[in-house]
């Protein structure tokens, strides 16, 4: 197959040696999961093998997932990931000297698109959780993998929130700003939960929750909160921003709402550019 040419040639010799690595693991990977899924089709073969080929493609694309959050902390442009898991996903095997389009430039909002990512995920965790929770056979005890899960599951939880906090604090976000990144209805958790339990394989809900109690979650957040350490911004002597809701207050509304009754008002924009539009100031949107 031969390269897309809507790329840009990017000189290698300002990109990190790093940030090399991970990006040819995120296009290997994604090479690999394709692979993988032709394979499965061409095969023909029965339900058991396909599920069997299923839980490769799950495996290898988790990963992926995984790969590419290193990458993000790591401070790899997302253009260039996005770039290199479509190479991957169009079957090309990895080039040392492949086109990678420019990133686009720094700027606060890019910075408030990352604090409201965060939080993205935090609500979505506390959906997770909760829709987990619900369903669970009741009064079934918690196996030891689970609590260990969910104890990293919290950890991870407490690591965003405090990344997406300090984040926040450093680009000078005030708290009208960070509520306005922060701020759930009760209608919206209602929502956010039932469109898990909803789901007619609430083994999904299962997997999903079992991903989110990753320890690379919170090694991520803390790899950027090394960074932010390093740059004064982070630290035991250094107060903590005003953050409107602590992931137990999320857990808690969450699991409070459910019975809360829909709002018919309530379809709009995606949460997170509409967040971000109502975090910005008038110019900056």
């Amino acid at each position: 197959m031969t390269e897309p040419t809507d790329a840009v040639p990017q000189a290698r010799r300002e990109i990190p040696a790093e940030h090399l690595e991970l990006m040819r693991q995120i296009q290997r990977l994604a090479l690999r999961s394709g692979q993988l899924m032709q394979r499965m089709y061409e095969s023909g073969g029965d339900a058991a093998s396909a599920t069997q080929a299923m839980t490769q493609i799950n495996t290898v694309d988790r990963e992926r997932d995984l790969t590419e959050i290193k990458a993000r902390a790591a401070g790899v442009p997302a253009e260039w990931i996005d770039r290199v898991r479509t190479l991957g996903q169009r079957g090309l095997e990895w080039r040392a000297d492949q086109p990678l389009p420019d990133p686009a430039p720094q700027g606060r909002r890019r910075t408030v698109q990352r604090v409201a990512g965060d939080i993205e995920r935090l609500k979505d965790m506390a959906a997770v959780h909760i829709a987990y929770e619900r369903s669970r056979p009741r009064g079934e005890p918690a196996s030891d993998v689970e609590t260990v899960v969910a104890q990293q599951f919290r950890r991870n939880m407490d690591a965003l929130w405090m990344r997406a906090g300090r984040t926040a604090q450093s680009i000078g976000m005030d708290p009208a700003e960070r509520t306005a990144l922060w701020s759930v209805t009760a209608a919206e958790w209602r929502r956010r939960v039932e469109h898990y339990l909803d789901r007619p394989d609430l083994g999904d809900v299962h997997t999903r929750w079992r991903r989110y109690g990753d320890i690379s979650i919170a090694a991520e957040a803390r790899k950027s909160l090394g960074n932010l350490r390093r740059a004064g911004q982070h630290g035991p002597d250094i107060p903590l921003p005003e953050m409107p809701m602590t992931p137990a207050h999320m857990l808690t509304e969450a699991g409070a709402a459910i019975g809360t009754p829909p709002d018919p008002h309530s379809a709009g924009p995606d949460p997170i550019n509409a967040a971000v539009d109502a975090a910005l100031p008038e110019g900056e949107r």
